[in-house]
């Protein structure tokens, strides 16, 4: 499970932005053991559709409340996601955990929002959403990187009797993930497909 420090930051952050209007949803490591796949992380990543709330609201909520951007400008650019990293130092804790805020702008960030589910992490005493198992495969699946590819197949291999097949394989489908989906496929399950 995540350090005590990754967990006071989560919390820290999450109830801050419950007192703005946005919808929000825990996606990364973090979520990750809520989908059977348990791996150490060091950083808070929240998905967040701020609706007609503008950028500045939200940076001013979080600033009032210790965090700071990490960046100037703020939002950084990824291509298929637009990102706002911040940094929190909890109280005696003597270090910064890094917290990125994925932006709810496309069409697939908006009905990953929309199937978010009721959650609560150990260790953690508030009430949270996280992602759908199927939304935190898809993100994984766009992030490209080496850690993504590996917790996209360990999420296949973990919970590929519970997945909604039809909901992956359409957005997969949309977001031209066809040879990273073929590919988690085969390193959760060699010589089969994951369907």
């Amino acid at each position: 499970m995540a350090g005590k420090i990754v967990l006071t930051a989560l919390s820290h952050v999450w109830q801050t932005l419950e007192s703005v209007p946005c919808q929000l949803a825990l996606t990364g490591g973090l979520a990750l053991s809520l989908w059977k796949h348990v791996r150490s992380t060091r950083d808070v990543d929240l998905l967040v559709d701020l609706g007609p709330l503008e950028i500045g609201k939200l940076l001013e909520s979080l600033r009032a409340a210790g965090v700071r951007t990490k960046h100037i400008p703020p939002v950084i650019d990824l291509g298929s996601v637009r990102v706002v990293q911040f940094l929190y130092e909890p109280r005696d804790a003597f270090m910064d955990v890094q917290v990125d805020l994925l932006l709810a702008e496309s069409e697939f960030h908006r009905s990953a929002l929309a199937r978010r589910v009721p959650s609560r992490l150990a260790d953690l005493d508030i009430d949270l959403f996280t992602l759908s198992c199927e939304d935190i495969l898809v993100l994984k699946l766009t992030a490209g990187r080496i850690i993504d590819r590996a917790d996209a197949a360990a999420l296949l291999r973990l919970n590929r009797s519970t997945l909604d097949m039809a909901y992956l394989t359409d957005w997969v489908s949309r977001l031209s993930l066809a040879d990273e989906w073929a590919e988690i496929g085969q390193e959760a399950f060699p010589g089969e497909a994951p369907g």
